[in-house]
Formats: C-alpha cells, structure tokens, sequence
C-alpha cells in the first residue's frame, strides 16, 4: 500500500495503478488489515483520487463504505488519512452526495466532539469541502431553472 500511495503521488502513473490492479488489494486492506495497513491503503486512495479518472473509479469500486467504516472504528491517526482520502473524493456534488449515502456525517460529528485537533481541522476542513460542492451543484441547478422559466 505504501508503495502505491508513493507511485500515486504522480498524475500519470495513477490510470496506471488502477489498471494494473491496485484497487483491490487496497480495499482488502482496508476491509481487513492491521491498523498500519489500513492507513497505508487509505492514503494510497487518497493519492489515486487525486486525479478526476481514478476518482471516478473509486467511487465506483465502492471505496467510500470502507473508508467510512474505517473512520468509525480506526485509531485516531488512521482518521485524520481517512478525512484527507475522502476530502480528495469529494470534488463533485455526486460524491459528495455519495459520501453522506455512505453514513459519513455521524462519524465526522463523532471527530469533531472527541478527537484531536488535527482530526477536528481535518473533518472541519472535510466539512467545508462538502458544503461547498453541494451549494455549487445547487446554484448550476438554480441556473438551469431560471434559463427554462
């Protein structure tokens, strides 16, 4: 998984992560593996979903569960990987749409009470992200409308 996170790191080997078969060992990992190896997954998925293709296959691999499940139940470093790989997915009112769906915002609340401050700037920030997307796909549809009326 560290590997894949320091590949990822760079655009054009990321398509070809994913097609040579890095997901799933990544998502085994993070279904199942130690505490290091699922903060090594969950920042290798967040260096992949830096780039707009890979993201999409992702979200489509069913990433998002995992990585929410690994919020609820990780230590406290693997949270604040977390946020930042599902901060790198939430680029689009679709996924952000999905991150909700996939029951995040109990958890990021759950950060925001009782974890440290980097996890609270993390989820804060994550937050952020969120709302603007959504408010961005809001005003496009807003738009939509007032050009059909």
């Amino acid at each position: 998984a560290y590997a894949i996170g320091w590949l990822a790191s760079d655009a054009p080997a990321r398509l070809l992560l994913v097609g040579a078969g890095a997901l799933p060992p990544l998502m085994a990992l993070l279904h199942a593996g130690s505490e290091d190896g699922n903060g090594k997954a969950a920042l290798a998925i967040g260096e992949l979903a830096k780039d707009a293709a890979t993201r999409a296959l992702l979200v489509t691999a069913s990433v998002l569960p995992l990585l929410v499940e690994l919020l609820r139940a990780g230590s406290e470093g693997d949270k604040v990987i977390v946020m930042a790989a599902i901060g790198e997915l939430a680029k689009d009112a679709r996924t952000c749409a999905l991150i909700v769906a996939a029951g995040a915002l109990p958890p990021f609340a759950e950060v925001l009470h009782a974890d440290t401050e980097d996890a609270k700037a993390s989820v804060a920030s994550l937050l952020v992200g969120l709302a603007t997307e959504m408010q961005l796909e809001i005003s496009a549809l807003q738009t939509e409308r007032d050009a059909l009326a």
